[in-house]
């Protein structure tokens, strides 16, 4: 990938990942399963598992769990 390229793939990549990890949550809310107060808080807190496993991979060098829950 080109410079140009590859800082707009990085600029859109937490977006995306917050997108990702919200669309279980909020189905399930949207199902009528639970409130969506909590699909807000399911989501914020797959976003600290997936800070988390992406913090531990970087230390630790292991490429699965740098790319964290959503895979990129």
């Amino acid at each position: 990938m080109t410079k140009d390229k590859s800082a707009l793939w990085e600029g859109i990549k937490e977006p995306l990942r917050i997108l990702v990890l919200a669309i279980i949550p909020f189905g399930i809310a949207w199902l009528g399963g639970i409130n969506y107060e909590w699909a807000m808080i399911a989501t914020a807190i797959l976003r600290f598992i997936d800070k988390y496993l992406h913090q531990i991979g970087k230390q630790t060098n292991n490429k699965t769990f740098a790319r964290g829950l959503t895979q990129f």
